[in-house]
């Protein structure tokens, strides 16, 4: 493992929202060792540093926060190539874990190209925020009624609130812009020239904001499961739900197997969420019980759907829900407080309060909405009393003429799975309205993100090695709803 990073320029950038370009100050940067974080092994080549920028980049003089970063160098110490920096979802999901680096050492990617994973600020090892993802899931836990459960966000909004203004943190400024310009200040500082961006999930809205303020470092962008501008946090993970689980079912009936199966699915999902509203289960964990109430059933059961193999599992898993098989609503626990380890709320809550919230979306309209978009026989858990409470975050808010991204010419690669709970289809042909040289690829799979990892690399490959070459992607699964070449 090396530490050679030397200090090198830091770039201020000092303009508007959407600055056309940076302006130059003089600082240095630190190289850590690589033992400080608890992700990165010691057997690999990998450099390791930090950053310091300002909170507010439009107050360069004012409070400073530091950004953690590696650098996990490539297979061929001699490659020439542009490397890619990865921008992790959420928002507020840590990188720098050893599952996501270790699935990065051994990405064929790297046989070329250095990788560079970075803790986006308010997370992981980047001036986090003070987390309320742990408060999040004890609420979530209790047999709350949906009134007592807003009673109990609204508390804890303001606390947490409070701790973070107590502490001196603007929460205004944890949002993709800032974001952006905390990754223009390390492209500087990396001083490899140009770089391919990579963005999973929130990921994508990052990468495009970022494509948008230097386009003359990018070389190209990849977006695995896009995430537009535009859009509203909780109306469009209602939409997207609903579309995903209704596609699943529609797959099952069109399954010989599955219908044989699970004849009656689409019924059985609602005699399982009806079941858990007259009577909630309880689920024994080692911190204590968990009930399961008819809003936790559907929350779990969406975060179910980002599984690869969700159209396999999601039947399964409402026929356990419907028979109240205690082992899986156990399993599926577990799962969430494994994700939540790695997971900052209060960045998230941040973030989406500032360019995700629509001010049209008032309780009633969500009342009226949960009324009419399908598959909800209750509301969706945790994040509807979360949006609800949330308005009063922090009071910034992006304007709605700036909630789209700028037009690109930039080469970029969309992949967007058609089963997606989270990010459908149609995002990806929302981010190709602004882009000269895009091509989007909706692929026959399950999931948030996954699906055939081994063709999606060596898509991605061809693309960054030639990105306005002709790309040879018969690999991958297109959905033949997307495929003119099956029409």
């Amino acid at each position: 493992m090396s530490v050679k990073i030397p200090a090198l320029l830091l770039i201020f950038v000092i303009a508007g929202c959407r600055p056309a370009g940076p302006s130059v100050t003089e600082t240095t940067k630190e190289p850590i060792p690589c033992d400080l974080l608890s992700g990165v092994p010691a057997d690999t080549d990998i450099e390791c540093g930090r950053i310091v920028v300002p909170e507010d980049h439009d107050d360069p003089e004012g409070k400073q926060i530091q950004i953690t970063f590696i650098v996990i160098k490539a297979e061929n110490r001699n490659t020439q190539t542009f490397p890619v920096m990865y921008f992790t979802g959420g928002p507020g999901a840590t990188a720098l874990t050893y599952g996501t680096i270790w699935r990065w050492i051994n990405n064929p990617i790297r046989e070329n190209r250095d990788i560079i994973l970075l803790d986006q600020r308010g997370t992981g090892n980047s001036s986090p925020l003070p987390n309320m993802e742990e408060a999040l899931f004890e609420i979530m836990s209790q047999n709350a009624s949906e009134a007592r459960e807003m009673e109990l966000m609204e508390d804890l909004i303001a606390r947490y609130r409070k701790i973070i203004t107590d502490q001196g943190i603007g929460l205004e400024n944890y949002n993709s812009f800032q974001n952006a310009r905390d990754v223009g200040i390390l492209m500087e500082v990396l001083e490899y020239g140009k770089y391919n961006l990579y963005g999973g999930s929130y990921g994508t809205r990052l990468a495009r904001v970022v494509q948008d303020l230097f386009p003359d470092r990018i070389n190209s962008v990849i977006l695995n499961s896009p995430s537009p501008l535009g859009l509203d946090f909780l109306v469009d993970r209602m939409e997207a739900y609903s579309l995903a689980l209704e596609r699943i079912f529609d797959n099952c009936d069109q399954d010989r197997e599955c219908l044989l199966q699970f004849p009656n699915l689409r019924q059985s999902y609602f005699e399982a969420i009806e079941q858990l509203k007259e009577n909630p289960v309880e689920v024994e964990m080692g911190s204590g019980t968990f009930f399961v109430n008819a809003q936790d059933g559907i929350y779990l059961l969406r975060r179910r759907l980002y599984s690869n193999d969700a159209r396999n599992n999601i039947p399964r898993l409402i026929m356990a829900f419907r028979n109240r098989d205690g082992q899986a609503f156990k399993d599926v626990i577990e799962t969430e407080l494994l994700f939540s380890q790695n997971y900052n709320s209060s960045m998230f809550l941040a973030v989406e309060r500032y360019e995700m919230f629509l001010p049209q979306y008032n309780s009633d309209v969500i009342d009226s909405l949960y009324r009419t978009i399908p598959l909800f026989p209750a509301k969706l858990g945790l994040f509807t009393s979360l949006y609800l409470a949330g308005k009063d975050w922090h009071g910034a808010e992006l304007s709605e003429k700036d909630r789209r991204y700028g037009r690109s010419s930039i080469p970029t690669l969309i992949t967007v799975n058609y089963y997606d709970p989270v990010t459908p289809p149609r995002n990806g042909e929302i981010i190709m309205r602004d882009l000269e040289k895009g091509t989007l690829f909706v692929l026959n799979e399950g999931g948030h993100g996954g699906g055939n990892r081994e063709c999606r690399n060596r898509v991605i490959i061809d693309f960054m090695d030639d990105p306005e070459g002709d790309l040879n992607a018969s690999c991958l699964n297109i959905h033949p709803e997307f495929n003119p070449d099956l029409n």
